[in-house]
């Protein structure tokens, strides 16, 4: 509005300069300009009692538009970067309570993915990104992220690193996910890190550097491949399944522990089905072995962790 109108007064300007002093149309214009900058220049011709009159309508006319203009300039700036401060300021201070979270290192494709499930299942993440395009985009999505190389400490310590229960690592390299699997796993134990490999070969490397679970794209899309080729059946039926979002299955996963009523029995015996409401396809042992398909004689010991899925109640 500012500059329309601005535009408006340089045209009257000229025109009436014109019409007044008979000028060129330069002469005209750059008289304009320099009475309603008010740089102070003088009078490029004698002007007529007319043209004086004009002048003075232009400079006051003039210096109102200015101070117009450079007020409004100046408050957009000020709520433009006030807003952007409070703003970051909120998400910090939301970070900061997270607990139990997931840390989510690179927003490329990987971790865009990520991102979109864990909203999906309604799990706190925070991303750590230093892309200042991604971070745009970070900002105009409103999803929580701190600005910076996640490999630094005072990065993930600002991730809460402490209070997270898994990091994802999606860098661009195997070497940067590599340093990051170090770096956070120091500085937490109880971490879970998950590592996106490029290269199926280095996966030894990250289980060493302490990395909970190792994911090849590379590997996991030829394994797919070659499942359609050699049991295509079995493929589409559990593509039909997940499909279909009215049949949707839920993994969970339930301690034996000393005070669990299925301590020293076996899964009939504890009539798991009932219990829990799902069915047990795995047993997670104490000692690190995991059984899958237990049989209904299998006997449960203390420290197991069975491992079932169930049907969400409301489809949830």
């Amino acid at each position: 509005m500012g500059l329309v109108s601005i535009g408006i007064v340089m045209l009257v300007g000229g025109v009436g300069y014109r019409w007044i002093e008979g000028w060129s149309w330069s002469d005209c214009f750059y008289m304009t300009v320099i009475t309603v900058s008010t740089v102070g220049f003088g009078e490029i011709h004698e002007l007529s009692g007319a043209g004086r009159i004009l002048t003075i309508l232009l400079i006051f006319i003039g210096v109102g538009l200015m101070a117009y203009c450079l007020t409004r300039l100046v408050e957009l700036l000020f709520q433009r970067s006030l807003s952007n401060v409070l703003g970051r300021r909120t998400m910090m201070k939301k970070i900061e309570k997270l607990t139990q979270h997931t840390i989510i290192c690179g927003y490329g494709r990987t971790g865009a993915r990520v991102v979109l499930e864990l909203q999906a299942a309604g799990k706190s993440f925070v991303v750590i990104e230093e892309n200042e395009d991604i971070i745009k985009r970070l900002n105009e999505q409103n999803i929580p992220h701190i600005a910076g190389d996640s490999t630094e400490e005072e990065t993930l310590n600002a991730a809460n690193i402490g209070q997270a229960d898994s990091l994802v690592a999606a860098l661009d390299s195997d070497p940067e996910n590599l340093f990051l699997t170090l770096t956070a796993s120091g500085l937490s134990d109880h971490l879970r890190v998950i590592v996106r490999v490029h290269n199926p070969d280095n996966t030894r490397k990250f289980k060493k550097a302490g990395a909970s679970r190792v994911v090849s794209p590379i590997s996991t899309g030829a394994v797919q491949i070659a499942q359609h080729i050699t049991r295509p059946s079995i493929v589409d039926r559990v593509e039909l399944v997940t499909r279909e979002k009215s049949i949707s299955l839920q993994v969970f996963e339930h301690l034996v522990g000393e005070e669990s009523g299925m301590l020293e029995k076996t899964l009939a015996e504890a009539r798991v089905r009932q219990t829990l409401g799902g069915m047990v396809i795995a047993i997670k042992h104490a000692d690190g072995h995991t059984a899958f398909d237990p049989g209904p004689d299998t006997r449960l010991q203390l420290g197991d962790i069975l491992i079932a899925i169930r049907q969400p109640e409301n489809g949830d």
